[in-house]
């Protein structure tokens, strides 16, 4: 592993990778590192094996027959194939 020393960082920088950090219950190092690598184009905004986990559980089961019939309604439209953009 190198090691990298960082001067003049801003305020709004720091104020990121202190909130990262915090979020993400890791370092403050851990934070900068995420971002760099994330801002080099080196990582996805989900996890580096592509996958969710367990961050969605605690929605599971959550909504209720109706609220789900009303979402399906609110975006049918959105399952119709537009013909013409297949040419």
């Amino acid at each position: 592993m190198n090691t990298l020393t960082l001067s003049e960082l801003d305020d709004d920088l720091v104020a990121t990778i202190r909130h990262v950090a915090e979020r993400d219950n890791t370092s403050e190092n851990q934070a900068a590192l995420k971002l760099l690598r994330k801002g080099a184009g080196l990582e996805d905004d989900v996890s580096s094996n592509g996958k969710v986990g367990s961050s969605l559980d605690e929605f599971i089961g959550t909504m209720s027959h109706d609220e789900a019939t009303r979402i399906d309604e609110a975006i049918s439209e959105l399952r119709a194939i537009d013909k013409s953009m297949w040419r």
